[in-house]
């Protein structure tokens, strides 16, 4: 009951953000979301023993936030290599022993990488098409596929899985349930350019479904590797029913960077930078 309540609350406040708020709202949401999520992560590994100082880590997340909001490459490189520069220097003069200090200078950058630079994909999803009608219906086709596939492979798995996927990793996660997810996935993404016909056609729509379907449950999965490395359940508690925003935002973000570069080799998306 809680997974369903807390779906029904979210639901309209993604579509509100996305179709109907200023395009600037949308991206400042996106990125507080990326924060929550980041801090979730950081506040994992630091459970887990490695000396990061989280609050520095989440102001080099904001500060290549702040570079990718104006796509400005040159200094999202930067900013990435400054603080690469940076962090181990903060390492040198933090007190105690030095004995995990690469970690603690790993997993921020691996932050900004993964939940960063992919999170900031799902708004260049929107904000690099040719169009305004286009970004807002290519970023609902990619939230509704992930949404049907997911919800497909949860209650599929549920009830018919037999064979466990990844018994370590996620025991619940089944090959019926992954096989379940792949194909309302595509059912999904044929269902929505059937009502809100996309300019690409049919082969995109469905090579981004294709793309979707593997590449939102590995998301999930490369999830599960870090909540099993540390120890936690969930990454927070803030979703009843749902876990954290993490735990929420972990496939999206694995996955927006693969349907972002498709779209723009294929030429349907021109980089901005």
């Amino acid at each position: 009951m809680h997974r369903e309540l807390s779906a029904i609350i979210a639901i309209p406040l993604v579509l509100w953000a996305i179709i109907l708020a200023p395009g600037w709202v949308f991206l400042l949401l996106l990125d507080l979301v990326i924060l929550v999520a980041a801090d979730e992560l950081l506040k994992m590994a630091e459970s887990s023993g490695i000396p990061l100082q989280r609050k520095i880590s989440l102001l080099a997340l904001m500060s290549f936030l702040g570079a990718a909001y104006f796509n400005s490459l040159p200094a999202m490189a930067a900013l990435l290599l400054a603080w690469a520069l940076l962090l181990p220097v903060i390492q040198v003069f933090r007190p105690g022993s030095p004995d995990g200090s690469l970690r603690g200078v790993a997993v921020p950058l691996f932050v900004i990488l993964s939940i960063g630079a992919a999170g900031s994909s799902l708004g260049w999803l929107k904000s690099m098409a040719p169009d305004g009608t286009t970004g807002i219906k290519v970023l609902l086709l990619f939230l509704f596929t992930i949404w049907i596939g997911d919800s497909g492979a949860y209650y599929l798995g549920k009830n018919f899985g037999r064979h466990k996927m990844a018994p370590i990793l996620s025991p619940k996660k089944t090959w019926e349930g992954l096989v379940g997810g792949i194909l309302t996935s595509f059912i999904g993404a044929a269902v929505f350019h059937l009502l809100f016909p996309l300019p690409f056609g049919w082969m995109p729509v469905l090579i981004i479904a294709a793309i979707l379907s593997i590449a939102a449950p590995v998301g999930d999965l490369v999830e599960s590797i870090f909540k099993r490395d540390t120890g936690v359940k969930d990454s927070s508690n803030l979703i009843p029913g749902h876990g954290g925003l993490l735990d929420r935002t972990d496939s999206l973000f694995f996955s927006a960077p693969w349907v972002l570069a498709y779209l723009c080799f294929a030429g349907f998306y021109s980089f901005p930078f």
